[in-house]
């Protein structure tokens, strides 16, 4: 007899809401826990990382100095140099799939094209260009014009098509891709955030509060954004309207330590690492670089895990149903939120998901008493 059970756990008041069949499965609790810190990653007199970011393909990241004129390159282990120089407002910034770094001049009112050893290739002349970032799927480029309210693709030819302009744009600065390559687009001047969708843009969230709204990245299921004015760092879901929470900083500050207790001093440029479990955040008040680390450390049986089987979800992305494969036999199968949360229980190999909401969720399965994880997108 198969089932699939709907369940909401909630460790910290030990509630368990769930309506059982005949087929009742035992339940593995879960502990979420929340050990995110706050560290200076970059804090260098003569070195000024203030707003856009990126990583290349070998962990390297890259920093723009708004204020200044330079690019730079920052190595894992902290040691920063001049990757390149002679821009006027260097402000967004997108690697392309050959490792070529385009780098959006905002006041130079240009969009440049440079190799991976930072020699300039190609310049393109665009109005106040800000934010940019790589095409989910192509080497276009998508790039947003801060004055102008426009946001536009960048062909690798150099031919610019026109995508949106106008209200409700309002100073289009920030850009990310969810996991399903839905594009999110982030005005500066008012705080809010839009999907691109169909030939639309369609609200996600406002910012609360007052003020400028940074860069936005995504990472595990959610939008992530800087306020810049009010030192602040927010979490999205953008599947829902205006879900928006505080995840970190309160007045201005550089306090290092637990998230709960940081503080961050102008905070513009956010990007997450490869693996999203790290959040590396601009300070445009000071150029420092801050980094949080340990994300999503909430997803922890209360039991040993060993993952040494190797567990594949299809399809991935999924929208109705999703079918889980494995060397081994399938006992049983979780699904969680990156929070810890458990959504649904089956011990059929193949389950709908129809139920959960989009956004990133982790497969738990008990395959030959061996818990394997694996992760999936609910589209």
């Amino acid at each position: 007899m198969s089932c699939v059970i709907a369940v909401t756990i909630h460790l910290t008041d030990m509630n368990i809401h769930t309506s059982l069949p005949a087929c009742l499965l035992s339940l593995t609790l879960f502990t979420t826990a929340s050990a995110q810190t706050v560290s200076t990653f970059l804090n260098n007199t003569s070195v000024k990382v203030d707003d856009a970011m990126v990583l290349d393909a070998e962990g390297n990241l890259y920093g723009s100095n708004y204020a200044g004129t330079n690019v730079y390159k920052i190595t894992p282990d902290g040691n920063a140099t001049i990757f390149a120089t002679g821009f006027n407002t260097p402000n967004g910034l997108a690697f392309d799939s050959q490792q070529h770094l385009y780098v959006a001049d905002m006041s130079g009112n240009h969009i440049y094209k440079l190799s991976h050893d930072g020699k300039f290739l190609d310049t393109i002349a665009v109005p106040n260009p800000s934010g940019i970032i790589k095409s989910f799927d192509s080497d276009t480029m998508i790039f947003t014009q801060y004055q102008s309210y426009k946001l536009n693709k960048l062909a690798p030819d150099g031919t610019i098509i026109p995508m949106f302009s106008s209200t409700p744009l309002n100073g289009p600065v920030g850009l990310a891709y969810d996991d399903a390559g839905t594009l999110f687009v982030a005005n500066f001047n008012n705080r809010e955030i839009f999907r691109v969708s169909d030939g639309s843009l369609e609200h996600v969230a406002t910012i609360p509060g007052s003020g400028w709204l940074g860069f936005i990245t995504y990472a595990h299921g959610f939008l992530w954004a800087t306020a810049f004015s009010t030192h602040k760092i927010y979490q999205i879901y953008p599947y829902q309207t205006d879900s928006v929470t505080l995840f970190a900083g309160s007045t201005a500050g550089n306090t290092d330590g637990h998230v709960g207790i940081a503080t961050f001093n102008g905070p513009n440029g956010i990007i997450a690492s490869a693996s999203g479990d790290s959040l590396y955040v601009s300070e445009y008040n000071t150029g420092h670089i801050r980094v949080i680390t340990d994300l999503f450390t909430g997803i922890r049986p209360m039991h040993d895990q060993r993952n040494n089987l190797q567990l594949v979800a299809y399809p991935n992305p999924s929208q109705n149903f999703i079918t889980v494969r494995a060397a081994g036999t399938v006992q049983r199968v979780e699904v969680m939120d990156l929070r810890g949360r458990v959504w649904l229980l089956s011990n059929e190999t193949s389950f709908p998901v129809v139920s959960l909401q989009p956004g990133t969720y982790v497969l738990r399965a008990l395959i030959e008493d061996e818990w394997v994880t694996s992760v999936f997108v609910k589209k």
